[in-house]
């Protein structure tokens, strides 16, 4: 990569951080300059394709400023969808296209991350790219009756490498971003203020700072060490908490960043003259909950509707809820990756999400519920969520059967034997009081 790379070479040099990493948080800061020229300039001109042409030529600058020539794979994906709705019936179009789609990530997977460490590369972006084209597809021909047209291969690109959305998300929908350059999503003389985008900035540089000086502290290679083996087992386990929680960090950091330069521009409109529209996590909420869902529901929140609405929703055919969230689990892990971990942290999430479930309504649980101070209950439900969160993401950070088992045999595999007898409490007592109904 010739541009800049001395600077971003030296900067990471003496950061002590991976080049790509930094590389792909400056093109996130180059995401900011751009949002304040479309305030400035793009936002004031009337016509809708050439604010899209600008759009995408900055896209297109960012994409080859981070992934170099591997930003032709998000074209890529454009092209094989705009042909494929071109010449195809729509229906099975958006069929073809779904596996087209996610098919071109897990190649790119298998040549570029089967390592043991995280490699920020191409993929990164393709993974958005992914669920940008298999939603639109979807969209379409749900839409197909009501005289939807396909829209230009060039405003398919536009939407690809919309510079707002196109490095790490925030994820959004066709409708917005048309509604957006046809100056139909809010009224600009109601415009966002710069205020909520610098705050929103704020927050993910924060947060990018905490995970640099909370990773370093708590690190992986500790784990692994005799060391940690001779900790008592309480501490043992309060390290694996900290350490995945304190591991989330850096998406909070990069997810805040990239959002702020969606509401400087006013893209972040929910409709109700709020600028929160394409919020992926709520901060509060997700530091506060007590229970695994609620952390779903705060962590990754486009990502989780749009699972929700194009595949969970979409198994509603097979008449079993459990089932469709288990398939809509087992998308996301072969989203995120090919490696094992993902595929176990995923089918930990199904099992302690069906535990939660059933707990709600164990009477035993209820009881020890109703004895403890509503502080206490609170504060040992707080820990039991960032536990069994950090459990799972054993899985999503380290990749390898082995590491993964090493780590989870280091605690006694916890989280996995409480989930299995609480769900086996929770079907005793269900069946028992089914039978007390009975007699």
């Amino acid at each position: 990569m010739a541009i800049l790379e001395g600077p971003v070479n030296l900067l990471a040099s003496n950061m002590g951080l991976p080049v790509d990493a930094v590389r792909l948080v400056t093109g996130l800061l180059f995401c900011q300059i751009f949002a304040v020229l479309h305030r400035v300039v793009i936002s004031k001109m009337s016509d809708p394709t050439t604010k899209r042409t600008i759009h995408l030529l900055l896209g297109l600058f960012l994409g080859y400023y981070v992934w170099d020539l591997d930003c032709l794979h998000h074209c890529a994906s454009a092209l094989g969808f705009y042909l494929m709705f071109s010449i195809l019936p729509w229906e099975l179009a958006a069929k073809l296209n779904f596996l087209y789609q996610l098919g071109y990530l897990a190649v790119g997977y298998y040549f570029n991350n089967l390592v043991e460490n995280y490699a920020i590369n191409w993929t990164t972006s393709q993974a958005v790219v992914t669920l940008k084209m298999i939603g639109i597809g979807f969209d379409l021909c749900d839409r197909q009756k009501d005289g939807v047209k396909l829209p230009g291969v060039m405003t398919i690109l536009g939407y690809v490498f919309f510079m707002g959305t196109y490095l790490v998300g925030p994820l959004d929908d066709f409708k917005r971003f048309e509604a957006f350059f046809s100056d139909k999503l809010f009224d600009k003389e109601k415009g966002p203020g710069i205020g909520i985008g610098l705050k929103r900035v704020a927050h993910g540089v924060f947060y990018l700072v905490v995970s640099v000086l909370t990773t370093s502290f708590f690190t992986t290679d500790y784990m692994f060490t005799p060391q940690f083996l001779d900790l008592l087992l309480p501490l043992r386990i309060l390290y694996v908490t900290a350490w995945g929680h304190c591991g989330l960090y850096k998406y909070l950091g990069v997810w805040c960043i990239a959002e702020s330069a969606c509401m400087y521009m006013g893209y972040t409109f929910n409709g109700e003259e709020k600028w929160d529209g394409l919020r992926n996590v709520s901060t509060n909420a997700f530091h506060q909950s007590t229970k695994l869902q609620d952390i779903i529901e705060t962590w990754n929140i486009n990502t989780s509707n749009w699972c929700a609405k194009h595949i969970y929703k979409r198994c509603r055919f097979l008449g079993n809820k459990s089932l469709s969230q288990l398939i809509t689990m087992l998308f996301l892990a072969t989203w995120h990756g090919l490696h094992l971990g993902y595929f176990i942290c995923f089918f930990q999430e199904f099992l302690y999400l069906f535990m939660e479930k059933g707990a709600s309504t164990n009477p035993l649980l209820k009881q020890v519920s109703n004895v403890l101070p509503k502080s206490v209950e609170k504060l040992l439900c707080w820990l039991y969520a960032k536990l069994f969160l950090s459990f799972a993401l054993v899985g999503f950070e380290l990749y390898t059967f082995d590491k993964i088992m090493y780590i989870y045999g280091s605690i006694y595999y916890i989280c996995p034997v409480i989930a299995l007898v609480i769900i086996s409490t929770n079907t005793i007592f269900a069946e028992k009081i089914s039978s007390d109904k009975i007699e």
